[in-house]
């Protein structure tokens, strides 16, 4: 199965939650999460692949800008008409209060060169809600493992 951690931005709260889903430890120094605050990443559209759980199932986090449920409805459609089954992707939605502020950060960084900046201000604005995220992602894993 291919599990896509869906956020805002693909290098902020998708992706250390997805780091977090996959067996990391939860750090507040984001420097020990490769790509994180990467505007290149971001910027490419790609999910980026971050590594396999410990059933196999490929992890990535993805960046929609504002419109999480609708990309989720499409990226679960779009499975079922190329053929595939639907349980073979799973699309985790993953939302933060201040998500819209760090799409705003990450829009304005993209065109300003933002150097270190981005990085840090993203990072101040994620430690503030590394508790939900990590509970987010409890309950991602205790719903594919069938757990209460």
């Amino acid at each position: 199965m291919k599990i896509i951690f869906l956020g805002t931005t693909g290098v902020h709260h998708a992706l250390i939650a997805a780091y977090l889903y996959i067996g990391n430890k939860l750090e507040s120094n984001f420097q020990k999460y490769p790509g994180f605050a990467d505007l290149d990443k971001e910027a490419s559209g790609y999910p980026i692949f971050l590594g396999s759980d410990k059933s196999e199932n490929m992890v990535y986090a993805l960046g929609c800008e504002t419109d999480i449920s609708l990309v989720k409805k499409a990226i679960e459609q779009l499975t079922v008409i190329m053929g595939s089954q639907s349980d073979e992707i799973k699309v985790v939605p993953i939302s933060i209060p201040d998500e819209r502020i760090l799409l705003t950060l990450t829009r304005i960084a993209s065109i300003t060169n933002a150097g270190n900046w981005h990085f840090w201000a993203s990072g101040f604005i994620i430690k503030r809600y590394l508790s939900k995220i990590a509970a987010r992602v409890k309950e991602i894993q205790n719903e594919l493992t069938g757990q209460n």
